[in-house]
Parts: structure tokens; sequence; C-alpha cells
């Protein structure tokens, strides 16, 4: 193991700065993923996307490691609707690391998950992101 990926792996459990986003209704992000049917109530789950920081606000050991980001792709998990005018804070959360070899050298593959939740603390949407280091 390198010293660099050593570095990483100690830093899992390091989180990112809080924020808190207002949930707007978007009629053009609506149209984008084709759900120009769904009721104007309603705001389609993969809206906290939006509230995501790309890239994620690295554990400060990361800029050791490389110096650009790929996206590793996105899996969310809903857990209650969003309406317009929800509030929502989230925190960005270091859980893992893994080192990979490819054509171009040795890479990082972080994982980041972000809980969305209300102020009253119900959990909305849960996000895990894959992010590349190379």
């Amino acid at each position: 193991m390198t010293d660099r990926l050593a570095e990483l792996r100690a830093a899992i459990g390091w989180t990112g700065p809080s924020r808190e986003d207002v949930v707007e209704h978007r009629q053009a992000y609506r149209h984008a993923i084709g759900l120009d049917t769904v009721p104007d109530d309603e705001v389609p789950a993969t809206f906290t996307a939006c509230f995501l920081d790309e890239p994620p606000s690295p554990p400060p050991t990361a800029a050791s490691y490389g110096d650009g980001w790929l996206n590793g792709g996105d899996r969310f998990e809903y857990h209650a609707p969003l309406r317009p005018g929800y509030v929502i804070r989230s925190r960005p959360r270091f859980t893992g690391v893994v080192e990979k070899y490819g054509s171009a050298g040795p890479m990082a593959l972080l994982t980041f998950e972000t809980e969305f939740m209300r102020p009253d603390g119900e959990l909305v949407d849960n996000h895990v992101g894959p992010r590349i280091r190379k």
C-alpha cells in the first residue's frame, strides 16, 4: 500500500462542510429528465443532485493523490418526497477508498455519502457517489 493510499484510508470518516438548500420548482430540470407530467407540487427525487458539490469537498489528504477528478457514478436512495420550498440540509462524508491501476497508472476511487434531511430530521434522500482521483 502506498503512503498516499494509507493517508486516504486514515481520513475515512471525514465530513465536509454542511450546507442548506431550498428546493425550487425548476420546469427546465423536470423537462430535461422527462417528467413534464408529474404534478407541479412534486419535485423529482433526483433534484438533490443539484445540491452536490462537484468535485466534493475532499478530505485534505486527497490533494496528495493526483491532480484531477472524475465522477464514478451516482446512486440515490429515496426515502421521502420533495416539495418546492422544503429546506434541505446535507453534509458529505468520506466513507471509503480503493486503489486501482489502469493504463495511465494508479488511481484512487473515493466514496462519498451524503444524507439530505429536512430540518425536522426526516431523511429525504441518501446519495452514494464514487469519485476518482487520478
